[in-house]
């Protein structure tokens, strides 16, 4: 059931599915559970209370853990969260005389959100990175082999987060290539072979241990296409889902850490040769011009059936824009022939 808050009332609408789809403004996956009167006092309890905690979610999200503590930003306040919502869906309903639960999927307004960080004074981060396959390893368990591990990253939803992720899942042609690996199989070489199966360049491996009663995980993130891994160190949970929403929150701030656009009055234009083989890689680089945090503007001076010629202007940084643009897989290079070259990694 789809639902949209209006005035404080709850009213059922049709929604398209692909409303929720691959989009950093919606957040799912949010239990709710109260306690009222009577049961419609409860279900409204428990939507209120399940749309202000999704409210706190994005905006921790979209936004520098660094710019909230110096705003000093205590959370969300109920009416603020209620005017950025767009949409909502319920699932997993279950209800009683004085009791509703269920989880819920929040939409929120692009424009709404926007509107509120300013006033807030936080910078807004929701440019996604590239797509990566999780591998969950669980110490002393084959990657095949049923552990909760690897049943909480296949019943996380994973894909509207700004890092999109899924779950490795049993597939015959992975199994010719190893059939039930341990994190020591995982070579490079390895990797870059399941990556063309599942058609990623980014693959993240979260190996796991129980530790304390809990779990604790390591997180490497491998670069197909660079050839290049990197350890972003190590998270704990009381349970396997708390550990995996740390290693997503982790490697989301890493990403925002690495794509935010430094705080930098300058604005730098270079020109920039675009090189691509297709159509589909044209279009491609498009998209994550248009949608990098460092670039402010794009201008198209030329254009042909493989390159084009355009004037980018960044914010200062050159470094931080390597780094979006490479997490993003597309490289920025200095040819002595072409000058700046901006092309698929690897691909020239």
């Amino acid at each position: 059931m789809f639902i949209k808050l209006l005035g404080g009332f709850l009213l059922a609408i049709s929604l398209c599915v692909n409303a929720f789809a691959s989009d950093p403004y919606t957040v799912s996956g949010v239990h709710v559970d109260a306690h009222a009167k009577n049961a419609l006092e409860a279900q409204t309890l428990a939507i209120a209370q399940g749309q202000l905690a999704a409210a706190n979610l994005l905006i921790e999200r979209l936004t520098l853990a660094t710019d909230r503590r110096a705003k000093g930003f205590l959370g969300v306040a109920q009416e603020d969260g209620a005017k950025m919502i767009r949409a909502l869906e319920i699932s997993n309903e279950k209800r009683s005389a004085n009791r509703y639960l269920g989880d819920i999927t929040v939409a929120f307004n692009r424009a709404a959100v926007e509107q509120y960080l300013r006033a807030k004074g936080l910078r807004l981060i929701d440019t996604q990175s590239r797509k990566r396959l999780v591998i969950p390893m669980m110490q002393d368990t084959g990657l095949w082999e049923p552990n909760p591990w690897s049943h909480a990253w296949r019943e996380t939803n994973i894909n509207n987060v700004l890092t999109p992720m899924q779950t490795i899942t049993p597939n015959t042609d992975v199994f010719r290539i190893v059939a039930n690996p341990d994190a020591s199989k995982l070579d490079m070489k390895t990797l870059q072979s399941i990556g063309r199966i599942y058609g990623v360049q980014q693959i993240l491996i979260v190996n796991a241990r129980l530790q304390n009663g809990g779990y604790s995980s390591s997180i490497v993130d491998v670069s197909l296409d660079a050839g290049s891994s990197r350890n972003l160190g190590r998270v704990r949970g009381f349970s396997a889902a708390e550990t995996v929403a740390q290693v997503v929150r982790k490697v989301e701030d890493d990403w925002k850490a690495n794509s935010v656009q430094a705080v930098d009055a300058r604005t730098i234009t270079l020109p920039v040769s675009i090189l691509y083989r297709t159509h589909a890689d044209w279009i491609e680089l498009q998209d994550v011009i248009n949608g990098s945090a460092q670039i402010r503007s794009a201008q198209l001076i030329a254009l042909s059936k493989s390159g084009a010629m355009m004037y980018l202007s960044y914010g200062g940084d050159m470094e931080r824009l390597r780094n979006e643009l490479a997490f993003k897989g597309v490289s920025l290079r200095k040819d002595e022939a072409l000058g700046m070259v901006l092309t698929r990694t690897g691909t020239f």
